[in-house]
């Protein structure tokens, strides 16, 4: 378990015998989930730092409209919602779906205030990891609110292209799962990647898909 722990960025620059320090006997519970469990609702109070040991989650917010949308997917061993431990309103903004068997690590609000005021490195790590949310949020506040559909196909499948070092990528997810990641409905999506590969820019072959344009798709993911 430590093993992962000092992977996480709140701990990062610790050694072992210094964390297990910090994690006394009794004050943190580790529950296990499976694939699709829900591990928590979108508005419960968030009074737990929330560290995965194993697997992956997803975090999922559904809009007035009822429409889902993907925030982020979380693996180990990164932690969930550390950015609103502390808030006054403390509640998630997403709910949390283990997107595979998932081992997550529970530690109370009051139990992580005192590691901050013990350690003053974990505390330093934590500022650091919050600064970061805010401009992940920030950033995906922008992607979903003001860019249009082939913007955001252009951004993500540039994106794709430079993990997979190809123009030519798999999509693993469906055209349901990419609907909720761009935030959008599932035929204005299908309709668009329709419309990029009439112009040239794509070619699409079932899962497989082919960036022909790199440039243009950059000046669109701009």
């Amino acid at each position: 378990m430590f093993e992962t722990i000092i992977r996480n960025p709140l701990f990062r620059g610790l050694k072992i015998e210094e964390t297990e320090e910090l994690f006394e006997k009794g004050l943190y519970q580790i529950k296990k989930f499976k694939t699709k469990d829900i591990v928590a609702i979108q508005g419960e109070p968030c009074n737990n730092l929330m560290i995965m040991l194993e697997g992956t989650v997803q975090g999922q917010m559904v809009d007035s409209s009822g429409r889902l949308i993907v925030i982020e997917e979380i693996s180990a061993p990164f932690a969930i919602a550390t950015a609103f431990i502390f808030a006054e309103k403390n509640e998630l903004p997403v709910s949390v779906v283990a997107l595979k068997d998932c081992e997550i690590l529970f530690v109370r609000r009051e139990v992580f205030t005192d590691m901050l005021q013990k350690n003053k490195t974990v505390l330093l790590n934590y500022l650091t990891v919050i600064s970061n949310r805010s401009k992940f949020l920030s950033d995906k506040i922008h992607f979903l609110t003001f860019r249009t559909i082939k913007s955001k196909i252009a951004d993500f499948l540039l994106k794709r292209s430079k993990e997979a070092g190809s123009q030519t990528i798999i999509l693993e997810e469906t055209q349901q799962e990419l609907a909720d990641i761009f935030g959008v409905a599932r035929p204005s999506l299908a309709r668009t990647f329709k419309e990029m590969e009439d112009e040239g820019l794509i070619v699409i072959e079932r899962k497989k898909m082919t960036l022909l344009d790199v440039n243009r798709l950059k000046k669109l993911a701009m």
